[in-house]
């Protein structure tokens, strides 16, 4: 017969082998498929994004530039967008002279629009579709903001922020998304600011 104690020192046991034989192997084997899943994900989006068409509006300055460079040196083929001509221009002799020599890269095209022309959008991702087949993945990146108090701000700078920001970005995406249905791929990606969820002084639109 064991003693309270002595139970209770068998029961600890098992219960250590149970752990240590089960609950840990278990443990650590998910966090390896994890690992694994998220390597070949990562493997796998490496492989995609070599030769993919990669559309980004608000090209020529901040997230858009910096987008530009990173999709250029994964050895995407770049479509780049925005309403200065010579700043896109600047870009794509930028970018060309950036090689990898892992990978194959291409020549940026640059398309120059207004996304708060509607018509401009629309003839924008008729020549997109038309020079390169098929857009891989959309970066909505442009967008515009405007710094005052909210009764000096006219009524036509808060419809110049909305077509630039949400009814342009909405015309583009609906003008490519037919193609990506049609293929059964591709991705949207939505880039917004931070000023939608916290309120800045003097920045009404």
């Amino acid at each position: 017969l064991l003693s309270c104690g002595s139970r209770k020192t068998v029961q600890k046991g098992k219960l250590m082998d149970f752990t240590s034989t089960v609950i840990i192997p278990l443990l650590f084997g998910s966090l390896g498929i994890f690992g694994l899943y998220r390597l070949l994900q990562w493997v796998r989006m490496r492989a995609y994004l070599q030769g993919a068409v990669v559309l980004i509006t608000g090209a020529t300055s901040g997230l858009g530039k910096e987008c530009a460079k990173a999709f250029h040196a994964a050895g995407s083929r770049l479509v780049l967008c925005g309403r200065d001509g010579e700043k896109l221009k600047e870009l794509v002799q930028q970018l060309s002279t950036v090689t990898n020599h892992q990978k194959n890269t291409y020549k940026p095209h640059a398309v120059v629009f207004d996304l708060s022309n509607t018509k401009a959008v629309l003839n924008a991702a008729e020549e997109i579709l038309k020079y390169s087949g098929h857009v891989d993945i959309l970066i909505n990146n442009a967008g515009i903001s405007f710094r005052g108090t909210v009764v000096d701000t006219g009524l036509d700078v808060d419809k110049k922020v909305m077509e630039t920001n949400y009814f342009g970005p909405i015309a583009l995406t609906k003008a490519l998304l037919p193609s990506m249905i049609k293929r059964r791929q591709g991705h949207i990606v939505a880039i917004s600011s931070i000023q939608g969820k916290i309120s800045i002084p003097f920045r009404s639109a």
